[in-house]
């Protein structure tokens, strides 16, 4: 039997009533699983085909599925081509709710380790310009490493707090996503952890510093955008209460229906008006783990911020680089029409910047690192591979039967007959990497970080 802290149990009795008994007994069912899949890289038909052990859509996101309990989906050879997520069902409600769409302007305020933001990115579908910010540093390596094996193209990554994101974006996105820093009282489930340090938490741990980041994120979004904020908590005071204590303080915000996701939307408001359009996952009455959400709009008036759309920074290439870059691509097949003049070095990287120029930030991703210079010699990159179109390149497939796949994906170099030179590594039509044929054997490029063990 789980044990939960008794404040915890004491405070949903009060809260539920009568549901209280069938909401505790939840916690005994099993933590529910699923993978959400990559709609940049793959169709619903081709997806349901090759992935064996889905059991059913999840209500609130089409691109995502139940798996059983016992399945590893990270063993499957299809995830380390970027075919999907591996997400707790509950977590797909935000960008749900928040409905980003191609050419929007997008803020993940809170992103790591990232699976919000590659479901935001496949919604854009590359176009218009994503943000994901993360305060805390040891975690954007993750972030960073599902941008790429999700072939994210316009998406940038900050590490700045909330407040000097207003530097130089303020009042300039269209839509943001606060997934809100909090007790995680819905993750008890599935959490040892979190349950554990939960009462060794002050009363206003959470709730100052989610009252700082919704004020911050505000400014930062345009006149006319909409934000939503969300937690993994059912604590009222981290949910309802933030919210009315926000739009009490700013009269130019409205909470917002969320018709998109009208059969599942919960009319428990808990005495708080207006609070129909928020939603809340249970999980006794959903297939998840507990979640808040809530679409807030700012009104339509004062100045948007009008921030240039050309990448005109430093570091810009020189013509004997960027010619051996044109090169590598033309070697392999791949167009070359949006690189001729938008290429950057830093250092040894080449970068194709995002649309956006980003100046006074500590940017750790500035856009899609296209490879880098080593002793003169121009490697593509493990991104680049993660995102090209296969149309007219060069490639080596595998099957996800045939041995060479995994070893492949353990870094081995393979015995291969061909023409020589560079040729993209795709697993049954699905680009995973880089090889080079010489004299009858591919060499690995595969990133050493991403390696099978």
């Amino acid at each position: 039997m789980i044990m939960l802290p008794e404040g915890f149990m004491n405070k949903m009795k009060n809260l539920l009533g009568q549901d209280y008994n069938a909401f505790i007994n939840s916690f005994e069912d099993k933590n529910h699983k699923a993978v959400r899949r990559n709609t940049l890289k793959i169709d619903g038909a081709s997806f349901e085909s090759i992935i064996d052990y889905l059991e059913g859509n999840v209500p609130w996101c089409e691109d995502s599925y139940y798996i059983s309990d016992y399945q590893r989906p990270g063993k499957d050879l299809y995830y380390h081509c970027g075919l999907f997520y591996i997400q707790e069902p509950s977590a797909s409600l935000p960008v749900e709710l928040l409905n980003p769409k191609p050419g929007d302007m997008v803020l993940d305020l809170c992103a790591a380790p990232g699976g919000k933001t590659t479901q935001i990115g496949a919604k854009m579908a590359n176009k218009g310009f994503l943000v994901a910010n993360d305060v805390n540093y040891k975690r954007l390596l993750s972030l960073k490493r599902n941008i790429q094996l999700f072939g994210l193209s316009n998406t940038i990554v900050t590490n700045e707090q909330p407040s000097s994101l207003k530097r130089q974006f303020s009042g300039f996105f269209d839509k943001i996503l606060i997934d809100a820093p909090c007790s995680g009282e819905g993750m008890f489930r599935r959490d040892d952890r979190t349950k554990n340090k939960y009462e060794g938490y002050e009363p206003n741990k959470f709730t100052d510093l989610q009252k700082m980041i919704l004020n911050d994120a505000s400014d930062l979004l345009k006149p006319g955008g909409t934000m939503v904020y969300s937690t993994c908590t059912f604590s009222l005071e981290e949910n309802e209460e933030i919210i009315e204590w926000f739009l009490t303080q700013n009269h130019h915000f409205k909470t917002i229906p969320a018709h998109n996701l009208e059969k599942i939307r919960n009319h428990v408001s808990f005495g708080f008006n207006g609070f129909g359009d928020a939603i809340r996952i249970w999980p006794h009455i959903h297939k998840g783990e507990g979640h808040f959400a809530v679409r807030l709009e700012k009104e339509i008036s004062g100045h948007v911020n009008a921030m240039t759309c050309d990448a005109d920074m430093d570091s810009s290439i020189s013509k004997a680089s960027e010619s051996a870059v044109l090169d590598f691509f033309k070697e392999i097949g791949l167009q070359t029409d949006n690189l001729i003049g938008n290429l950057h070095l830093e250092r040894e990287k080449v970068i194709l910047y995002s649309s956006v120029a980003v100046t006074n930030l500590n940017c750790i991703y500035k856009g899609l690192e296209v490879g880098y210079f080593r002793n003169g010699r121009f490697l593509p990159s493990q991104a680049l591979a993660m995102m090209v179109d296969l149309k007219a390149c060069k490639t080596v497939n595998f099957s996800a039967t045939d041995i060479n796949a995994v070893k492949y994906l353990k870094g081995e170099s393979i015995y291969l007959e061909g023409q020589k030179g560079w040729v993209l590594v795709t697993i049954d039509g699905y680009p995973v990497g880089w090889g080079k044929l010489v004299d009858g054997l591919m060499k690995n490029h595969y990133l050493k970080e991403w390696r099978l063990m």
